[in-house]
């Protein structure tokens, strides 16, 4: 064994000072700033996570919910689309059908002459049909004579003087070869016998023509007639009137003849 002051002892002594030298927290690994760091990312990394999922899921929540309306929306959209394809169709056609009859128009009126035809109307040459005034007049219960044909006669010019355009009487059209007589009691029109009540249809601006015979002498005339002797005499506006042509027979052309190349 050794001694006071022995080598071993002394040794022995030296490494249990250097083994408890230091606390035992000391050997305790520790993380540093980095370890901190990383801890504190991948804690943010979870949140940023947790709330990227839980928008994704209110999106998810949001799109099943929208999804009708969205549907509705576009069959909504669907339906009108093809709604102006058809009335687009249709309006087509019809510019078509108005084309055809544009052509057809324009191929019916080639060498039509506006002028010939006007004074075929004024002829009383063709038919005429438009607004107008009637007039009625008959004689009255107590009236002192009956209507007479230079009553008729005055009772035309008037109208004429007033601004009709086309007159008839009881259907017989008035033209430049008309004549308006009696013959044994009877007035005839066209050499054809009418009778009362006599109507008279004159074609022409209504309001224009009621105010224009009612204020010439004529109108002023009957009007006072009227009142003295009962004899009936009424006029009305209307609409649509309708006169027939003179007969053929009465306007026959033996000696004029249009000059040619005058306009």
């Amino acid at each position: 064994m050794a001694g006071p002051g022995q080598p071993e002892q002394v040794d022995g002594l030296l490494e249990k000072i250097a083994d408890t030298a230091l606390d035992d927290d000391y050997y305790v690994v520790r993380g540093g700033p980095g370890e901190q760091s990383r801890q504190f990312n991948t804690v943010l990394t979870a949140v940023v996570l947790g709330v990227f999922a839980l928008l994704v899921a209110i999106a998810a929540i949001q799109t099943r919910t929208d999804r009708p309306a969205t549907e509705r929306e576009r069959d909504t959209l669907i339906s009108d689309i093809n709604a102006r394809k058809e009335q687009l169709a249709r309006r087509e056609a019809t510019a078509e059908r108005l084309r055809t009859s544009v052509a057809e128009l324009n191929a019916s009126v080639a060498g039509f002459d506006a002028g010939f035809e006007e004074l075929r109307l004024l002829a009383s040459d063709r038919g005429a049909a438009g607004p107008g005034v009637r007039v009625t007049v008959s004689s009255g219960p107590d009236a002192g004579r009956p209507i007479t044909d230079r009553d008729l006669q005055t009772l035309v010019n008037g109208l004429w003087y007033a601004g009709a355009e086309a007159i008839a009487i009881n259907g017989k059209r008035i033209g430049p070869q008309t004549s308006i007589r009696s013959a044994g009691g009877v007035i005839k029109v066209n050499y054809e016998p009418i009778g009362e009540p006599f109507e008279i249809e004159a074609l022409g601006d209504p309001a224009a023509l009621e105010d224009r015979f009612g204020q010439s002498a004529v109108g002023r005339a009957w009007e006072q007639r009227r009142k003295a002797s009962g004899v009936r005499f009424d006029i009305a506006r209307s609409d649509d009137l309708v006169v027939e042509s003179a007969p053929k027979n009465r306007l026959t052309v033996k000696h004029a003849k249009a000059v040619k190349g005058d306009e």
